[in-house]
């Protein structure tokens, strides 16, 4: 390859990468926003609007190795809202892997309802997809 040819591919590229840059820049304060949406209606016990976060093939991977999906992730959600309190969702790590795809990396804190109250500290990954112009809960892996 010529070194003009060479410089004229790595100039297109770097001024792509230069353009794609500012396009993603919000996208770890739009998933923050999503996830204290999320948390708040989780604190309300509203497992109906937590649903709503989900795209319709989605799938949730609870820590007890069980799939849900579909109508069973408003009913998994029901469960846990009743044993959990003061749910914060925190995005520590948000990479853009497409136009339609993001993956996140964050922290969950929370307190168990009950005679005892604990507080817990659990990691998440998830990845949001884009489903008629918003973005939605494709996977969502946590422990």
């Amino acid at each position: 390859m010529s070194k003009t040819l060479f410089a004229a591919v790595v100039g297109v590229g770097l001024i792509c990468v230069g353009l794609a840059g500012p396009a993603f820049a919000d996208d770890k304060a739009t998933i923050q926003a999503l996830d204290d949406t999320f948390s708040a209606s989780a604190n309300r016990g509203d497992a109906t609007a937590i649903a709503s976060f989900y795209a319709p093939d989605a799938t949730v991977l609870p820590p007890d190795n069980s799939v849900v999906t579909g109508a069973g992730i408003r009913t998994f959600f029901a469960g846990m809202t009743s044993a959990v309190d003061h749910l914060k969702l925190t995005a520590n790590d948000v990479q853009r892997l497409s136009n339609d795809y993001i993956r996140e990396i964050g922290v969950a804190s929370f307190t168990t309802k009950g005679a005892k109250p604990t507080a817990v500290s659990a990691s998440y990954v998830v990845v949001w997809r884009k489903v008629d112009g918003g973005w939605k809960l494709w996977t969502d892996i946590f422990h």
